[in-house]
């Protein structure tokens, strides 16, 4: 996931239409490889492009797979190591 440090509107169509064979689509990479950890900002992108516009598969891995840490909404913790971590 090393190159998905940011994710922009912009992106999610170049996934669509990749050039030079270079793919970047989060949506085929993320469920292949969940990290541990995702730091995720709500950041509305220019006030006009929520993250449920241009990656709403992001939005649900997220909701599937990963709890957001109380007193950090922005870390977001695979729910399997969460589990791990509470065991005797």
């Amino acid at each position: 996931m090393k190159k998905y440090h940011a994710y922009l509107p912009w992106e999610a169509d170049y996934a669509a239409h990749p050039w030079h064979g270079y793919t970047r689509d989060i949506c085929v990479d993320l469920p292949k490889d969940e990290p541990p950890v995702i730091y995720y900002d709500h950041w509305v992108v220019w006030g006009a492009y929520p993250a449920e516009q241009f990656m709403p598969c992001f939005l649900q891995v997220l909701e599937k797979d990963y709890t957001q840490m109380p007193d950090d909404r922005f870390v977001y913790v695979r729910k399997d190591r969460l589990a791990a971590a509470h065991q005797p």
